[in-house]
C-alpha cells in the first residue's frame, strides 16, 4: 500500500522512553519505503518523569523535540498545532490533559490533519465515568482511525462508539528479539561475578522486580508480601531494578534486609544477567511491557488482580505463562512459595511465556502501525 503524494504524518509524544526507540526507527523505515514522511514530536520530561532516568532522544531524521508546559502540573501544552495543520495525519494522545486535543474538538475541523488516536486504557479507565474521562471519550469520536494499545482496548473503543473497522491493534511491545539476544549472551561467568558481588548463596531462590519505581507499582505490598515470604523461606533474595519517585521506599527496604538488593536502573547486558539469574519476575502492582522482558527470559510473573494493570496485562494468562493472586500479601507470598516449590509447573509457565513473547515481537507491532497509517491515510471515507 503506497500513500499519496509523499504524505506527511506526525505522531505526538509526551516524552520517548528508550523502549520506544527501536519502534519509530522500524516506522520510519517502513513509511518511508511507502512514500510517507514520519516525524514525531515529543517533549522533555518532568521531575518524576526524568527521576525514571529510562529517556532518549530521537535520531533529527525522525524525531522533533519541542517543548513541554506544563499548567498547574496538570494540564500539558506543546507548541505543536502549526506543525500539525501541515500533517495529512496526526496521530495524538488520548488524554484530556493533552491541551492541544481541545483545539481540533472546539474547532470541529473536518479537514487536514485527520486525527488519530493513539489509545492506552486500563479496567479502571473503561469504568470511569468522571468528566475528565468523559471529555476524553468525546475527543476521541472526532478521529478518522484509532491505534489501539492491545485487544481489550478494541473493546474499551467499540464501548464508545468507535468504527471497528478504522481500529488498528498494535499489541504494544518492546525490543523482544534484542533483549533475547542480550539474554543468549549471558555467560556463567556473568552469572557467577553477580552472585559474588552480591553475595548470594547460589542454592538461594532469587525473584526480579524490573520497572519505575513509582506509585501504583504498590512496593509497600511487595515488601510486606516479601516479609510473608521470609517467614517460611528465609533465604528468598529479591533483585531490584529501576529508578523513579518512590526510589527511597526501595532504598530503605534494602538498607533494613540484606536479602533485597537495589541495583539502580540498568540496561543491556547488565539488565540481562539479572534476568538469568532470577526464577520469578514480581510485580504485584501495575504490569506494563515489562511483561515482555520477562517472558523473554522464560520468566513467570506473578502479579495480583488490581484494575489499574496497563494494557499488556492481556498477555498474562494465568496458570499457563504466569500467576495472578488477590491483592493479599500472604496470598502473593503464598503463590510465590508454591512455585518455588514446584519446579516442574514454574519451568512450563516459563516455556509457555517464551513462545509467548515471540507473539508479541516490535517488529510486528511497527507493521501493525504502519498498515494503519497507510489504510488511514488512502480511506475515502477517513477525514
Amino acid at each position: 500500500m503506497v500513500a499519496p503524494s509523499r504524505a506527511r504524518v506526525i505522531v505526538v509524544q509526551e516524552i520517548v522512553p528508550h523502549y520506544r526507540l527501536r519502534l519509530f526507527e522500524l516506522l520510519h523505515q517502513q513509511l518511508a519505503s511507502a512514500g510517507v514522511d514520519l516525524k514525531v514530536v515529543y517533549g522533555a520530561p518532568n521531575a518524576e518523569q526524568a527521576a525514571k532516568h529510562d529517556l532518549v532522544e530521537l535520531p533529527a531524521e525522525i524525531g522533533l523535540p519541542v517543548r513541554n508546559l506544563w499548567l498547574g502540573g496538570k494540564v500539558l501544552h506543546q507548541p505543536v498545532i502549526n506543525r500539525l495543520l501541515r500533517a495529512d495525519l496526526a496521530v495524538l494522545p488520548n488524554a484530556a490533559k493533552y491541551l492541544p486535543n481541545y483545539f481540533f474538538w472546539l474547532t470541529g475541523r473536518r479537514r487536514s490533519p485527520r486525527l488519530g488516536f493513539w489509545v492506552y486504557h486500563t479496567q479502571q479507565r473503561a469504568a470511569d465515568r468522571s468528566i475528565k474521562e468523559t471529555i476524553s471519550r468525546r475527543m476521541m469520536r472526532g478521529a478518522s482511525w484509532w491505534f489501539a494499545y492491545t485487544g481489550s482496548t478494541r473493546d474499551y473503543l467499540l464501548q464508545t462508539g468507535a468504527a471497528d473497522e478504522r481500529i488498528t491493534v498494535l499489541n504494544n511491545s518492546v525490543d523482544v528479539a534484542g533483549f533475547r539476544a542480550r539474554l543468549a549472551s549471558v555467560t556463567a561467568d556473568d552469572l557467577s561475578r553477580l552472585s559474588k558481588q552480591l553475595g548470594l548463596d547460589p542454592k538461594a531462590p532469587i525473584g526480579l522486580f524490573c520497572g519505575g519505581l513509582h506509585r501504583d507499582k504498590r512496593l509497600e505490598f511487595l515488601f510486606e508480601a516479601l516479609r510473608c515470604l521470609h517467614r517460611q523461606c528465609p533465604e528468598f533474595q529479591l533483585l531490584v531494578i529501576g529508578d523513579g519517585s518512590c526510589r527511597h521506599q526501595v532504598v530503605q527496604a534494602a538498607a533494613q534486609d540484606r536479602r533485597i538488593h537495589y541495583l539502580g536502573p540498568l540496561f543491556g547486558h547488565d539488565k540481562a544477567v539479572c534476568f538469568r539469574l532470577a526464577q520469578l519476575f514480581l510485580c504485584p502492582g501495575l504490569v506494563g511491557l515489562g511483561i515482555l522482558d520477562a517472558f523473554a527470559a522464560g520468566l513467570p510473573l506473578v502479579t495480583t488482580d488490581l484494575p489499574i494493570h496497563s494494557p499488556e496485562i492481556d498477555y498474562l494468562q494465568h496458570g499457563v505463562n504466569g500467576w495472578m493472586t488477590p491483592h493479599d500479601p500472604q496470598a502473593y507470598a503464598d503463590a510465590v512459595l508454591d512455585l518455588l516449590h514446584a519446579p516442574v509447573r514454574r519451568q512450563a509457565l516459563g516455556q509457555q511465556a517464551l513462545v509467548d513473547a515471540g507473539r508479541h515481537s516490535i517488529d510486528a507491532m511497527a507493521e501493525r502501525y504502519a498498515d494503519g497509517i497507510l489504510r488511514c491515510l488512502t480511506s475515502p471515507g477517513s477525514v
